[in-house]
């Protein structure tokens, strides 16, 4: 029997050219993957219920992610789990993969679900053509989820920039501290504020 996905709207709000966008919510694009509607080559992620197209991922790109993975499962405790390139749930509407995510718990807790926003200490998003949507939609999401302390890695700019404090809520929403680390910095690992080691900016970037 074929099963039958619930659609759910929500109040419509047009754009300037007078479309109104139809969102999805979370358990709609988890069944359009599970139908196998994504190719292999298809990255995309869902964020504030619209399908957005992850850039492609160069060299430098990957490096940083793989170099990050590694050092930063070096300072955490046992507690907790480093997850590269995995998809977490914040709310309804929004399924976003960040590069590196610290979550609460042995791996094993997400054999079958999804990171939620309760189970983050960190995440980390590697910059380098994506920085416009990291600084922007995915960086309100994540204030607006409370993600406590939130990563860019800067590529162009060699520099790691740590948001921490979130407040608000959807436009409004931000972090409200800011720290800068540039390439020859030591950029602390912060978790339930508390500092677990610190990382050499070098080391991480390409």
């Amino acid at each position: 029997m074929k099963s039958q996905t619930t659609t759910t709207r929500t109040a419509p709000r047009a754009t300037a050219a007078g479309i109104v966008p139809y969102r999805l919510t979370v358990r709609q694009f988890e069944r359009m993957i599970e139908a196998g509607i994504f190719r292999d080559e298809d990255h995309v992620e869902l964020l504030g219920g619209i399908l957005v197209d992850k850039m492609t991922k160069h060299d430098p790109h990957n490096f940083t992610v793989d170099a990050l993975g590694a050092r930063v499962r070096t300072s955490v405790e046992p507690e907790w789990t480093v997850r590269e390139e995995k998809s977490i749930v914040l709310g309804r509407f929004s399924r976003p993969e960040p590069d590196v995510a610290v979550a609460h718990g042995p791996r094993e807790r997400y054999r079958s679900s999804s990171a939620r926003p309760p189970d983050l200490g960190l995440l980390i998003e590697v910059a380098d053509s994506s920085y416009a949507i990291d600084r922007g939609k995915k960086w309100q999401q994540y204030a607006t989820a409370r993600i406590p302390v939130y990563w860019i890695v800067n590529l162009p700019q060699s520099q790691i920039e740590v948001y921490s404090a979130p407040s608000g809520k959807g436009r409004s929403a931000a972090y409200r501290d800011v720290a800068l680390y540039a390439r020859d910095d030591l950029v602390p690992v912060v978790l339930e504020g508390k500092e677990l080691g610190r990382i050499p900016v070098r080391e991480v970037l390409s």
